[in-house]
């Protein structure tokens, strides 16, 4: 029987998917673990697995083409197996003698004029950024900047392929406007069917004025969702003071054995994080559709800066784990976001965060809790301080450490039980050793 292949939800944050190459095609063999195709998402480019062994029977959502997040987009099963055209399997077409009758055209609206009949969008146009009077093959970007410089698609030649009309295509139809302003301008929100009057008001820039620059896809997430954030869920942050000495020395032992190449300060940390959040669990939970909701497992999100943004490789069950596998997994989990090829389970699943901006000589910082959950962690500089110690005035290797909590669900008495377990597991190192 053949089974659907549905986008699949590869971030905590992935509404949609924009399939970039299929790396099979339809008749090939697939076997369980076989790279299906490559997929771009806010926040990278993504491999979908097989799951299934079979033969690939139909592709509905073509290269360059987007699906929403549970949208089929190809169908697995039995060499030679029929799967109904323009429908997922789970939908085939009945037979004939049953299909439904059409409703005769007079009964669905008889107005004195008939309506004009609209020329068919391709699935993969989003709707929300395409009007009645541009249903035209162009790409996405090439709509935006169209409405942009009020460039009616309609009467652009298309350079890309089958006539495809890109960006450039817009631009260079736009050279000789007045309305053409001499930069880029800030498109208008997805969401919005016109262009919105603040941008169509926008002056050309003048000399000096300035630059304006599209977001990124990413850019755009991360905006998003901090904004969402900070309007949602109330700050509410406690800082302590940490004497790294202890920890320092246990890291100058450990590196110099094989099973712990290229251990850092940050591998301490988070295997000290997960320490305190199995002391203090509520500091782990989160406001989700309105009710506290406690996960099961500890899983600390690494927040990893790259060329355009932020990417968040999410390690699981790290309370379990010991501190090799720490040392191993994030080492891999970051290596994979940086090369821009983190793998489909690296970006989900996070229960609480970890932002380290200590190789910066950051000497503390508050950070914005990822939405999704209830608490981050912000980890600054660890710094040479005169610190008492016996009664006498010794240098210290002090770290300080921020954790951001949503004030809804976590208070003031959680937020500093977990900064004291915390702060035992790195001034006693031998603690998350155990």
């Amino acid at each position: 029987m053949a089974t659907d292949v549905k986008m699949p939800q590869l971030s905590d944050t992935m509404s949609s998917g924009k399939i970039l190459t299929w790396k099979k095609k339809e008749g090939d063999q697939v076997t369980r673990g076989d790279i299906l195709a490559e997929v771009e998402t806010d926040k990278a480019n993504l491999e979908i697995e097989s799951f299934f062994n079979g033969t690939l029977l139909k592709i509905f959502t073509p290269a360059n083409s987007t699906a929403a997040v549970g949208e089929v987009i190809a169908v697995i099963g039995a060499a030679g197996e029929s799967v109904a055209a323009g429908s997922a399997s789970t939908a085939a077409a009945p037979p004939p003698a049953a299909a439904p009758t059409p409703t005769p055209a007079p009964k669905a609206a008889a107005p004195s004029t008939p309506a004009p009949t609209p020329t068919p969008v391709a699935p993969s146009t989003p709707l929300s950024v395409v009007s009645s009077s541009e249903r035209v093959k162009a790409s996405p970007l090439a709509k935006r900047v169209a409405e942009q410089l009020h460039v009616n698609l309609s009467s652009v030649q298309g350079s890309g392929p089958n006539g495809r009309i890109v960006r450039k295509d817009v631009e260079a139809a736009a050279g000789g406007t007045s309305a053409a302003p001499a930069y880029e301008q800030i498109p208008a929100p997805q969401f919005h069917a016109t262009p919105s009057p603040a941008l169509a008001s926008v002056e050309p820039a003048q000399p000096g004025a300035g630059t304006y620059t599209t977001l990124s896809k990413m850019r755009e997430t991360i905006a998003r969702r901090m904004q969402e954030s900070v309007n949602t869920s109330p700050h509410f942050y406690c800082t302590t003071s940490i004497n790294m000495g202890e920890t320092l020395r246990l890291r100058e032992i450990l590196k110099e054995l094989p099973e712990y190449k290229g251990i850092s300060v940050n591998h301490l940390v988070i295997k000290a994080a997960a320490y305190a959040l199995k002391r203090e669990p509520k500091v782990n939970a989160a406001m989700k559709n309105g009710q506290l909701y406690q996960p099961s497992q500890i899983n600390i999100g690494i927040i990893t800066a790259i060329p355009d943004g932020l990417l968040i490789p999410v390690l699981k069950e790290v309370d379990a784990m010991n501190l090799k596998d720490v040392v191993f997994e994030a080492r891999a989990a970051i290596e994979r976001a940086r090369a821009g090829r983190p793998s489909s389970t690296d970006l989900s699943g996070g229960t609480f965060s970890i932002s380290n901006m200590g190789m910066f000589d950051v000497e503390n910082f508050t950070a914005i809790i990822n939405p999704g959950q209830g608490g981050i962690l912000a980890i600054s500089a660890v710094q040479k301080q005169p610190i008492v110690q016996n009664g006498q005035i010794v240098v210290g290797s002090i770290m300080k450490a921020t954790v951001s909590v949503d004030h809804r669900i976590i208070d003031g008495v959680m937020s500093a039980t977990f900064l004291k377990h915390f702060k035992e597991a790195l001034e006693t190192p031998a603690l998350v050793m155990a």
